[in-house]
């Protein structure tokens, strides 16, 4: 069909119609696949096929975000173009057949280790599709998510490397003081009332229904946690960071770097990569893989 249209008009076509043809043709080319999760929950994930040359690549999405995030959307994209197969999984976050981000406000039922399983289950779908090992790329909270995924693996045969974009920590920034009142707070809860839902504050939410133990198993994942994580894989990440990040506490940076972490800054990138640094990340990714 759009071949026909594209015959049919004389003069060029206007961007944002040539942006809207190249997005509709990227979603075309992507298959839906359906997952059953440890806790019975189905999960999707778009699948992006290049064929086997390659090895696959899995992309995880920030915290309470989806596949669509421009961010990991546009990685994604890119590295398809570039001959690989990738893998755009939603974490359920405890919701069955997730397509939407979830908002602060809304009950928390998920926790750490159940993403962290659902990332699990992902790889071993994506090494048993390819037969090749994975590679892993996470923006944000969801590097965090891979890197604890990592950290539970002693065995790493069936990853290929990983690559963490704005690699962030719980109670880091300027929001560290809020999260650390409130976990005083919960580990209390948890004795009291473990089986309750009460309101928090978690990253950027100033209201995060939760029950205790599983906001806990995020806040937990704090800088001290995260750096040895860090020290204890064989296999170390690569790191991208960007220069005008103001989500990240200050002396993350040089913690990673005292660890021997391969850290690559990108001068003038915030948190997400917009604009035209939107390219020096994607060059980044290329080199490295």
């Amino acid at each position: 069909m759009f071949t026909i249209m594209l015959k049919s008009i004389a003069r060029p076509l206007p961007k944002l119609l040539l942006t809207l043809l190249l997005l509709v043709s990227h979603y075309c080319a992507a298959e839906t696949i359906q997952l059953r999760m440890q806790n019975g929950l189905l999960a999707t994930a778009d699948y992006l096929d290049a064929g086997d040359e390659k090895s696959p690549i899995l992309i995880l999405h920030g915290f309470l975000q989806t596949r669509d995030f421009f961010t990991v959307r546009r990685i994604a994209d890119a590295l398809h173009d570039e001959g690989y197969s990738v893998l755009l999984p939603n974490l359920s976050l405890g919701i069955d057949q997730r397509h939407q981000s979830l908002p602060c406000e809304a009950i928390h039922t998920h926790s750490m280790e159940q993403d962290r399983d659902e990332v699990a289950q992902w790889v071993d779908w994506l090494n048993e599709k390819s037969s090749k090992p994975v590679t892993l790329i996470g923006h944000s909270m969801g590097s965090l998510t891979l890197l604890a995924y990592l950290h539970s693996q002693p065995d790493q045969d069936s990853i290929n490397q990983a690559i963490l974009i704005s690699l962030i920590t719980f109670a880091q920034g300027p929001i560290a003081k809020a999260n650390s009142t409130d976990k005083h707070r919960a580990q209390q809860d948890l004795i009291m009332g473990p089986n309750r839902i009460y309101n928090y504050r978690l990253a950027f939410c100033d209201s995060y229904p939760s029950q205790p133990d599983h906001y806990l198993s995020y806040l937990n994942w704090d800088q001290t946690r995260a750096s040895s994580a860090l020290l204890g894989l064989s296999k170390k990440p690569s790191i991208i960071l960007g220069s005008r990040d103001n989500r990240l506490s200050p002396e993350w940076k040089p913690i990673l770097m005292e660890l021997k972490a391969n850290v690559i800054e990108v001068e003038g990138a915030n948190h997400f990569f917009d604009h035209s640094h939107e390219f020096d990340l994607l060059d980044n990714i290329i080199q490295m893989l």
